[in-house]
């Protein structure tokens, strides 16, 4: 009998294993070989999200980059502005091996089982048992007081259980890591790089950002598209990678046929879930929509939200029924972040519609115009409770503004019209 089981081994579900009361017998399960052996996660932290880890982990051991600017590179991957600040405002982690330290400091209180896969619960309505089937064994029930979805954006949790809120809107994420060197911008290794693609790849746009593997330089690279046209993202990536290798923005070690590590992913952006508990089910991090990834670093949700429900769960637990009622507004005490996965709806919304390189030319001019404070504004725009439209919104970028304007409403005319045209053929 098991007081808890977490379904997911990953940022939410170990944090709150972490966290939990040591009087509680805890089960976490994961289908992976082993925690970290996979991280679905480009792994940056903001300031905030890595003093949330050093409250229980040595965080600094598992840093790679301190980075302290962001280039933004326009369509046609040309014209880049760089904004900075005195300090690191975001880090690239080593993530697998993040992760795994996560797993391997658990406390005494916790089991963690890996390479089993969660199949279903006894209890659709108020679940007593969960169904595991674990690698070279026969099917298995187990007993437990309390359920925990931890388990990702498709989360089998929120689809076993009834009335819980499903994820349904995502990007598709594709990250090939080399080794090798950034060469491009005035100091790379504590840059990252947000290529707005425009119609070479629209989504969200890509990313590269420096690293360091096995004690050797290396890079992330990436992109995210629309769940519609996730089929493009491989071949995207390559044609991208070659790109930069041929203007010598990167020097890759080896064949750029054979990347490092590979991994696709799922990211939420429908917002968080409305329906996060039912009884003695609680959803978590991606499961709970907590990602919040617009500006980097959608961890962040995952660690408050685990952090927080440590502090619930018990409660629940002693015959408080409702207690995850708090959940949010605890969470909205660590900066803001439930203001900002609000505002962040509508930035991903003015994103999607844009469908021309004249547009995000635009608003690439705009910023651009103001790199000198854009890095402030966009750590803000997540730790703290300011917009990112501050950034724009000033009488001296009236013109431009029109100009963007203009471009931004022909778009969405295109945009509806192709979402109209999909409806029908469904």
């Amino acid at each position: 009998m098991f007081d808890v089981c977490i379904i997911g081994a990953s940022f939410s579900g170990l944090t709150l294993a972490h966290h939990l009361p040591k009087e509680l017998k805890v089960l976490v399960i994961d289908a992976k070989p082993e925690a970290g052996s996979t991280v679905e996660s480009t792994g940056l932290i903001t300031v905030k999200t890595r003093d949330e880890f050093a409250t229980f982990l040595p965080i600094h051991d598992f840093i790679t980059n301190p980075i302290s600017a962001i280039a933004v590179i326009a369509p046609g991957l040309e014209d880049m502005f760089v904004s900075t600040v005195p300090e690191p405002w975001i880090y690239q982690t080593d993530t697998k091996a993040l992760v795994k330290a996560l797993a391997d400091r658990l406390p005494s209180n916790v089991t963690l089982r890996t390479k089993t896969v969660f199949l279903g619960v006894n209890n659709a309505d108020r679940p007593t048992k969960v169904r595991v089937r674990s690698l070279g064994s026969e099917e298995e029930e187990i007993d437990i007081a309390f359920l925990v979805g931890a388990d990702g954006g498709h989360s089998k949790v929120a689809q076993c259980v009834n009335g819980l809120s499903k994820n349904t809107k995502f990007l598709f994420g594709y990250e090939q890591v080399f080794f090798g060197d950034v060469l491009r911008g005035p100091n790379p290794e504590e840059t990252i790089f947000h290529y707005w693609f425009g119609e070479f790849s629209l989504g969200y746009g890509g990313w590269l950002s420096p690293t360091i593997v096995d004690g050797k330089k290396a890079f992330r690279i990436g992109l995210a598209k629309m769940m519609k046209d996730r089929g493009d993202a491989k071949q995207l990536t390559e044609t991208f990678v070659k790109q930069l290798v041929d203007r010598g923005d990167i020097r890759v070690d080896g064949d750029i046929a054979k990347p490092g590590y590979v991994f696709g992913s799922h990211i939420p952006i429908g917002g968080t879930r409305s329906k996060i508990s039912k009884n003695n089910v609680l959803l978590i991090g991606d499961a709970a929509g907590f990602c919040g990834a617009f500006a980097a670093d959608g961890i962040k949700g995952s660690v408050i939200s685990g952090k927080e429900a440590a502090i619930l769960i018990p409660q629940f637990l002693q015959g408080k029924a409702d207690a995850f009622e708090k959940l949010r507004s605890r969470m909205n005490t660590h900066g803001g972040i439930m203001s900002y996965y609000r505002r962040q709806l509508l930035y991903r919304f003015i994103w999607s519609v844009m469908q021309r390189n004249r547009t995000f030319r635009a608003m690439f001019n705009i910023i651009a115009a103001e790199h000198e404070t854009f890095l402030d504004q966009f750590c803000d725009s997540k730790d703290k409770h300011r917009s990112l439209a501050w950034t724009v919104l000033k009488w001296k970028h009236t013109a431009r503004l029109i100009r963007y304007s203009a471009y931004w409403a022909a778009d969405a005319v295109l945009y509806s019209w192709h979402a109209i045209r999909q409806n029908v053929q469904k």
